[in-house]
This record gives C-alpha cells, structure tokens and sequence, in this order.
C-alpha cells in the first residue's frame, strides 16, 4: 500500500482515526511491510506483502462462491479466462473490456487528489482503470489470493492502488472521504448487499458517485432455472425494481442506468435530504 492513502484509513475496531503507522519497510514508494496501530482502541493490523490486513482472524461468511475465491488458481485465471468476455456473454451483445472501462471512467470523471475506492476488487480491473497519476486509488476485497494478484498486476503495470483486505460490509475507510467508489459485478455474491451500500454510501462525500455494475433476475425462463442453480451457492440476482430500491434505500440517488439482458451498469450519487 502507498502513504497518501493513510489518512483517509480508519480503524477496523472503532473507526477512530488517524492511524499510526509502525515499523515500514518500503520498496520504490511502497509500504511492503508494517503495521497500523489505533491510538484509541489500541488495535493493531499489520501490513504483509504490500497488503493492509484489517480483517486479521475476524470471521468471515462464506458462500461456496466466495470460497472458490481463495483458491489462488481462481484468482490468477479470473481475467484472462472469464472477466475479458463476461459481458458480452451475459448481455447478449459485443461488450469489451475497453468500453466497460471507458464507460466507467467517463461517469466517475476522477480529478487528481481525490480518493476512490473499488470495493470487492477481484483482480483490480476497475482499480487499474482508476490509477491515473495524481490519483488515491485504495482497492479491497476479502480474499488475500486476489488481493495478491490485483497487487501483482498493478505493479506490473507501475501503478499506484493500495490493497487492503476487509469487507465491504466494514470498509475500514472514514466517513465522507471518497469522491468516487466502484463495485464490478460483485454485488451478486457479497452476501448482505443493504450493508454493503450503507457502507458506500457512508465513505463518499457528499454528492460523490458510485459506479455500478452487477446482474439482475434474467427474463427468459431458461435464464431463471440457471440463476436458480447459481444461487445454490450464493450468488443473487435481484429484479431490476428490487435493485433500485436497495440503492433508495440507503439514499444512494439514480443518475442514469443501462440495462442489455441481465447486466445493469448504474450511476448513482450519495444523495443528501
């Protein structure tokens, strides 16, 4: 992980901040090993292989889905072999990666010196998208294996993302700090999806945006029996209408929405009453 992200950190425990970092050893600019310590709690996470741990030895929920993704071969084969066409599949039309990028980058129109945050990352595709120079660009997700393979790619690529491994359901990020948070298609299978929104919503600032893309409930009935079959093991796909409302809820306001087949691309805003 890089400094310029520490300050928009909190603490995993009782999301006191700022915290203090202890012991560094950096590699080109990058925080490799460490640790970060509350002042307030006096909790202390370390930091492994470039990699924040906030959720330490917490429990996690799994679903069988989100199991597959320790599995190191999962996380090394996840791009190349399936996120590359994903749309195009399931959208029913030529989809490729470099609009689903374009278009994310065009919507959240990231201005140097500002945070933003992919949550749930996978490999990072939407973080390496973000990481334009002058950029905080902070990635998370619960499975250390794809958080090793986001970092590997981005360092490949000389980028500057911070990986952090927590939940989207805690996001160890303080209140109002991110003009810009993106969620690819991991909404599905985070398992609390109103959590999850809270929490972006919470991390933006005010009028922030939130760039979404995940399924919903397809329309064919050969479509709901195989949405049937994958919700065995965790995955949901909500009804369109159902989705909306999950986003008004935690007043999260639509900006506009694309819908081909089952995938829906939303803009949303952090809407304040």
């Amino acid at each position: 992980m890089y400094a310029e992200l520490l300050p928009a950190l909190c603490c995993p425990a009782c999301s006191h901040s700022p915290l203090t970092l202890l012991g560094p050893l950096e590699e080109a600019g990058e925080i490799v090993a460490g640790a970060l310590r509350c002042s307030n709690c006096g909790a202390q996470t370390a930091i492994l292989d470039g990699v924040w741990d906030a959720l330490g030895d917490a429990p996690v929920p799994l679903t069988p889905t989100q199991l597959t993704n320790y599995v190191p071969l999962t996380a090394r084969g996840y791009e190349p072999a399936w996120r590359w066409t994903a749309l195009s599949i399931m959208s029913g039309r030529h989809f490729p990666l470099r609009e689903e990028l374009t278009l994310l980058c065009e919507l959240i129109q990231p201005q140097p010196g500002n945070v933003y945050i992919d949550v749930a990352c996978s490999a990072g595709l939407y973080a390496r998208a973000l990481a334009q120079p002058g950029l905080i660009v902070g990635a998370i997700d619960h499975s250390m294996p794809f958080l090793r393979e986001a970092r590997r790619l981005s360092l490949a690529r000389g980028q500057r993302v911070s990986y952090v491994r927590a939940s989207a359901q805690a996001l160890p990020f303080r209140d109002d700090v991110a003009r810009g948070v993106a969620m690819g298609g991991s909404l599905n299978e985070i398992g609390d999806q109103q959590g999850a929104l809270r929490e972006v919503h919470r991390i933006l600032q005010p009028n922030g945006v939130f760039f979404c893309m995940n399924l919903v409930a397809a329309g064919s009935s050969w479509g709901r029996v195989l949405q049937r079959l994958l919700g065995a093991g965790g995955i949901d796909f909500p009804l369109l209408d159902e989705l909306n409302q999950s986003f008004t809820r935690v007043s999260l306001e639509r900006r506009a929405q694309w819908i081909w087949r089952v995938v829906a691309v939303t803009l949303l805003r952090r809407h304040e009453s």
